[in-house]
């Protein structure tokens, strides 16, 4: 005998989980194709998975956003949301390697200024709308990744802190 369904008003109570991809970040990559832990690939992994498990059709799927320098700014320094906005442009095509060397396990390539801009309005977005009771639960699907950045430079395949920009975004 087959299981009957829940009454509607059952059904609207419950969990809500958010889930965020845009496959927009998966501009970020190694400038030369070397092969690195932290690549596009990464993401794409998980979408199919999640695709091919029927996750995605039973979530939310929020779109992301950039995030504003209003919000970035609480985090970094004015001059180092300046260069992760500008890195991607043609100005720096024969500087990036050069610059992406100064840092801590990190590379630029001309997808990378609105991935980290992506990256970190999406973290921002799920954490908002977790926050606002919207969601039970969120997850962003980002790339460059965002928790190891500091306040005035990329690292450890971070170039923005995305986490701390989201939670010092609910804290105000």
């Amino acid at each position: 005998m087959a299981a009957a369904l829940p009454p509607p008003e059952a059904a609207a109570g419950a969990a809500r989980v958010g889930l965020l991809y845009d496959e927009r970040m998966c501009a970020h990559a190694t400038p030369d194709g070397e092969d690195h832990p932290e690549n596009p690939e990464r993401l794409r992994a998980i979408w199919r998975k999640l695709n091919d498990e029927g996750v995605v059709s039973r979530c939310v799927v929020l779109e992301a956003k950039e995030a504003e320098d209003k919000h970035i700014a609480s985090v970094h320094s004015q001059n180092h949301i300046k260069l992760i906005k500008k890195i991607s442009s043609k100005t720096y095509d024969s500087r990036r390697n050069k610059i992406a060397k100064k840092f801590n396990s990190v590379y630029f390539n001309k997808g990378s200024s609105e991935s980290a801009l992506l990256a970190a309005g999406s973290v921002l977005e799920v954490a908002e709308k977790v926050a606002a009771g919207e969601l039970s639960s969120a997850i962003a699907l980002v790339r460059p990744p965002g928790h190891h950045a500091e306040h005035d430079k990329a690292m450890g395949f971070c170039l923005f802190n995305n986490v701390a920009v989201a939670a010092n975004y609910l804290l105000n």
